[in-house]
């Protein structure tokens, strides 16, 4: 079974990298009083596995950034039509949209 995590960013939202235990470095994202710790696993191969998966963190968030900027440049988002029109849930998206949100799938016309 997966596990579904949205996270929307508060106004003390931050991401940083901490290192308590040496040789053992954490990614740490909070926002409120959620936290997410992304570790290297501790088996072989486990380091490799967090700098792939790091680096495309960090490509897919300069991209959301990108995103996110790029649909505010103009005027803010109106929050409240895009529910409307949308809904919230990923299942909702999914029927306004013909895409579920966790789908790496687009549809095909």
């Amino acid at each position: 079974m997966g596990l579904h995590v949205l996270l929307q960013p508060e106004e003390d939202a931050e991401a940083s990298v901490v290192e308590r235990a040496q040789w053992h470095p954490s990614l740490v994202i909070s926002s409120g009083d959620a936290r997410l710790t992304v570790q290297m696993a501790g088996r072989e191969g486990g380091a490799e596995m967090a700098i792939r998966f790091a680096r495309e963190l960090a490509e897919a968030a300069a991209a959301f950034a990108d995103r996110c900027q790029e649909l505010t440049r103009l005027a803010p988002l109106d929050f409240d039509a895009l529910t409307a029109a949308l809904g919230t849930s990923p299942e909702e998206v999914a029927e306004a949209t013909g895409r579920h949100a966790l789908s790496e799938q687009w549809p095909t016309e």
